[in-house]
Protein backbone atom coordinates (compact mmCIF):
# COMPACT_ATOMS: atom_id res chain seq x y z
CA UNK A 1 0.00 0.00 0.00
CA UNK A 2 2.97 2.17 0.70
CA UNK A 3 4.85 1.95 -3.04
CA UNK A 4 1.32 2.13 -4.41
CA UNK A 5 1.09 6.01 -2.17
CA UNK A 6 4.40 6.78 -3.52
CA UNK A 7 4.21 5.71 -6.69
CA UNK A 8 1.39 7.91 -7.44
CA UNK A 9 2.16 10.59 -5.15
CA UNK A 10 1.30 13.30 -7.68
CA UNK A 11 -2.53 12.48 -7.24
CA UNK A 12 -2.68 11.49 -3.73
CA UNK A 13 -0.38 14.11 -1.76
CA UNK A 14 -2.23 16.89 -3.77
CA UNK A 15 -5.66 15.21 -3.07
CA UNK A 16 -5.05 14.92 1.37
CA UNK A 17 -3.67 18.16 1.02
CA UNK A 18 -7.32 19.51 -0.10
CA UNK A 19 -9.09 16.87 2.55
CA UNK A 20 -7.05 18.58 5.23
CA UNK A 21 -7.93 21.96 3.85
CA UNK A 22 -11.64 21.65 3.41
CA UNK A 23 -11.59 19.50 6.37
CA UNK A 24 -10.59 22.42 8.30
CA UNK A 25 -13.41 25.10 6.70
CA UNK A 26 -15.53 22.66 7.39
CA UNK A 27 -14.80 22.37 11.21
CA UNK A 28 -14.70 26.79 11.62
CA UNK A 29 -18.17 27.50 9.99
CA UNK A 30 -21.39 25.26 8.89
CA UNK A 31 -22.50 23.69 5.41
CA UNK A 32 -24.82 26.76 4.72
CA UNK A 33 -22.24 29.26 5.37
CA UNK A 34 -19.59 27.33 3.17
CA UNK A 35 -22.08 26.89 0.44
CA UNK A 36 -23.51 30.27 0.27
CA UNK A 37 -20.05 31.43 0.09
CA UNK A 38 -19.39 29.27 -2.84
CA UNK A 39 -22.97 30.38 -4.47
CA UNK A 40 -22.16 33.92 -4.55
CA UNK A 41 -19.24 33.63 -6.42
CA UNK A 42 -20.71 32.52 -10.25
CA UNK A 43 -20.35 33.98 -14.05
CA UNK A 44 -22.53 33.31 -17.06
CA UNK A 45 -18.97 31.12 -18.27
CA UNK A 46 -19.91 28.85 -14.88
CA UNK A 47 -23.20 28.47 -15.10
CA UNK A 48 -22.37 27.10 -18.41
CA UNK A 49 -18.93 25.26 -17.66
CA UNK A 50 -20.37 23.45 -14.59
CA UNK A 51 -23.80 22.23 -15.95
CA UNK A 52 -22.46 19.97 -18.31
CA UNK A 53 -19.27 19.15 -16.47
CA UNK A 54 -21.03 17.43 -14.43
CA UNK A 55 -22.54 15.06 -16.43
CA UNK A 56 -19.06 13.43 -16.60
CA UNK A 57 -19.49 12.09 -12.94
CA UNK A 58 -23.07 10.58 -13.77
CA UNK A 59 -21.89 7.45 -14.69
CA UNK A 60 -23.31 8.23 -18.51
CA UNK A 61 -19.74 8.44 -20.05
CA UNK A 62 -18.11 5.13 -18.32
CA UNK A 63 -18.57 3.14 -21.75
CA UNK A 64 -16.44 5.37 -22.92
CA UNK A 65 -13.55 5.61 -20.57
CA UNK A 66 -14.19 1.69 -20.02
CA UNK A 67 -13.58 1.53 -24.02
CA UNK A 68 -10.53 3.62 -23.80
CA UNK A 69 -9.00 1.61 -20.66
CA UNK A 70 -9.65 -1.70 -22.87
CA UNK A 71 -7.34 -0.41 -25.58
CA UNK A 72 -4.64 -0.45 -22.88
CA UNK A 73 -5.10 -3.10 -20.80
CA UNK A 74 -8.26 -5.23 -20.24
CA UNK A 75 -7.46 -5.03 -16.86
CA UNK A 76 -7.61 -1.42 -16.52
CA UNK A 77 -11.09 -1.57 -17.94
CA UNK A 78 -12.87 -4.27 -15.64
CA UNK A 79 -10.67 -2.24 -12.84
CA UNK A 80 -13.31 0.98 -14.06
CA UNK A 81 -16.17 -1.29 -14.28
CA UNK A 82 -15.63 -2.27 -10.43
CA UNK A 83 -14.20 0.71 -9.31
CA UNK A 84 -18.23 2.38 -10.29
CA UNK A 85 -19.67 -0.33 -9.29
CA UNK A 86 -19.00 -0.73 -5.50
CA UNK A 87 -18.50 3.09 -5.03
CA UNK A 88 -21.74 3.61 -6.35
CA UNK A 89 -22.97 0.83 -4.20
CA UNK A 90 -21.40 2.64 -1.31
CA UNK A 91 -22.54 6.01 -1.91
CA UNK A 92 -26.22 4.43 -2.67
CA UNK A 93 -26.32 2.65 0.57
CA UNK A 94 -25.24 5.86 2.52
CA UNK A 95 -28.06 8.37 0.80
CA UNK A 96 -30.93 5.94 1.56
CA UNK A 97 -30.31 4.17 4.46
CA UNK A 98 -27.71 5.90 6.79
CA UNK A 99 -28.39 9.45 5.56
CA UNK A 100 -31.43 9.65 3.97
CA UNK A 101 -32.94 12.58 5.72
CA UNK A 102 -30.23 14.93 5.06
CA UNK A 103 -31.39 17.87 3.12
CA UNK A 104 -29.89 19.47 -0.01
CA UNK A 105 -28.57 22.51 -0.08
CA UNK A 106 -31.91 23.74 -2.66
CA UNK A 107 -33.82 23.46 0.64
CA UNK A 108 -32.06 26.70 2.15
CA UNK A 109 -35.11 28.40 -0.17
CA UNK A 110 -37.53 27.65 1.72
CA UNK A 111 -35.52 28.87 4.65
CA UNK A 112 -35.68 32.59 3.15
CA UNK A 113 -31.90 32.14 1.77
CA UNK A 114 -31.68 33.54 -1.91
CA UNK A 115 -29.61 30.92 -3.49
CA UNK A 116 -28.24 31.48 -7.74
CA UNK A 117 -29.36 28.06 -9.30
CA UNK A 118 -28.62 27.85 -12.81
CA UNK A 119 -31.59 27.57 -15.18
CA UNK A 120 -32.69 24.14 -17.16
CA UNK A 121 -30.80 22.33 -13.85
CA UNK A 122 -33.25 20.20 -12.09
CA UNK A 123 -32.82 20.67 -8.14
CA UNK A 124 -33.34 17.60 -5.67
CA UNK A 125 -34.28 17.99 -2.05
CA UNK A 126 -32.84 14.93 -0.31
CA UNK A 127 -30.00 12.42 -0.02
CA UNK A 128 -27.73 15.13 -0.33
CA UNK A 129 -24.59 12.97 1.52
CA UNK A 130 -22.30 11.83 0.07
CA UNK A 131 -22.08 12.79 -3.63
CA UNK A 132 -22.71 10.29 -5.92
CA UNK A 133 -20.91 12.12 -8.85
CA UNK A 134 -17.78 13.26 -6.88
CA UNK A 135 -17.13 9.46 -6.35
CA UNK A 136 -17.50 8.47 -9.56
CA UNK A 137 -15.47 11.34 -10.64
CA UNK A 138 -12.71 10.40 -7.97
CA UNK A 139 -13.15 6.39 -8.35
CA UNK A 140 -12.92 6.72 -12.19
CA UNK A 141 -9.83 9.56 -12.67
CA UNK A 142 -7.71 8.37 -9.66
CA UNK A 143 -8.18 4.83 -11.88
CA UNK A 144 -6.95 6.64 -15.32
CA UNK A 145 -4.35 8.18 -12.30
CA UNK A 146 -2.74 4.54 -11.65
CA UNK A 147 -2.28 4.10 -15.26
CA UNK A 148 -0.35 7.07 -16.18
CA UNK A 149 3.34 7.51 -15.74
CA UNK A 150 4.17 10.95 -15.78
CA UNK A 151 3.62 13.31 -12.82
CA UNK A 152 1.78 16.10 -14.64
CA UNK A 153 -0.92 14.11 -16.10
CA UNK A 154 -1.81 11.98 -12.57
CA UNK A 155 -2.19 16.05 -11.47
CA UNK A 156 -4.61 16.88 -14.43
CA UNK A 157 -6.89 13.78 -13.52
CA UNK A 158 -6.53 15.03 -9.98
CA UNK A 159 -8.37 18.79 -11.60
CA UNK A 160 -10.85 17.25 -13.52
CA UNK A 161 -11.58 15.30 -10.07
CA UNK A 162 -11.94 18.52 -8.04
CA UNK A 163 -13.78 20.43 -10.54
CA UNK A 164 -16.53 17.81 -11.52
CA UNK A 165 -16.70 17.62 -7.94
CA UNK A 166 -16.94 21.05 -7.42
CA UNK A 167 -19.80 21.31 -10.52
CA UNK A 168 -22.37 19.57 -7.41
CA UNK A 169 -21.43 22.47 -5.11
CA UNK A 170 -21.80 25.21 -8.12
CA UNK A 171 -25.20 23.95 -8.86
CA UNK A 172 -26.24 23.50 -5.65
CA UNK A 173 -26.86 20.08 -5.64
CA UNK A 174 -24.30 19.14 -2.73
CA UNK A 175 -22.47 21.04 0.10
CA UNK A 176 -18.70 20.89 0.26
CA UNK A 177 -19.08 17.79 3.15
CA UNK A 178 -21.07 15.66 0.51
CA UNK A 179 -18.19 16.31 -2.35
CA UNK A 180 -15.37 15.74 0.11
CA UNK A 181 -17.24 12.34 1.62
CA UNK A 182 -18.36 11.09 -2.03
CA UNK A 183 -14.36 12.14 -3.52
CA UNK A 184 -13.33 9.68 -0.18
CA UNK A 185 -15.32 6.72 -1.25
CA UNK A 186 -14.17 6.89 -4.58
CA UNK A 187 -10.57 7.27 -4.01
CA UNK A 188 -10.62 4.06 -1.33
CA UNK A 189 -12.34 2.42 -3.62
CA UNK A 190 -10.13 2.78 -6.24
CA UNK A 191 -7.39 1.97 -4.51
CA UNK A 192 -8.87 -1.04 -2.68
CA UNK A 193 -9.64 -2.45 -6.06
CA UNK A 194 -6.71 -1.88 -7.97
CA UNK A 195 -4.61 -3.60 -5.58
CA UNK A 196 -7.06 -6.52 -6.33
CA UNK A 197 -7.30 -6.25 -9.87
CA UNK A 198 -2.61 -6.12 -9.40
CA UNK A 199 -2.79 -9.75 -8.34
CA UNK A 200 -5.14 -11.40 -10.27
CA UNK A 201 -2.98 -14.17 -12.39
CA UNK A 202 -4.94 -14.07 -15.32
CA UNK A 203 -3.54 -13.59 -18.80
CA UNK A 204 -6.10 -12.60 -20.59
CA UNK A 205 -6.62 -9.28 -18.27
CA UNK A 206 -2.84 -8.28 -19.57
CA UNK A 207 -4.13 -8.53 -23.52
CA UNK A 208 -5.74 -4.96 -25.36
CA UNK A 209 -8.54 -4.61 -27.77
CA UNK A 210 -5.26 -4.02 -30.28
CA UNK A 211 -4.04 -7.52 -29.63
CA UNK A 212 -7.39 -9.38 -29.60
CA UNK A 213 -8.14 -8.13 -33.01
CA UNK A 214 -4.80 -8.48 -34.95
CA UNK A 215 -4.77 -10.75 -38.11
CA UNK A 216 -3.08 -13.69 -37.21
CA UNK A 217 0.13 -13.86 -39.60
Amino acid sequence: MKLLISEHKWFYIPYLCLIFAFGFVIVQYSKWDIHFWFNQHYSTFGDYFFKYLTYLGDGAFLPLFVGIMALIRFRFALLLVLVFLLSGLAVQLLKHFAFSDISRPAEMIKAGIQLHLVPGVKMYSYNSFPSGHSATAFGVLISFAFVFKQGWAKMLMLIFACLIAYSRVYLSQHYLIDIMAGSFIGVITAHICYLYMSKLNMPWLDKNLFTITKSPK
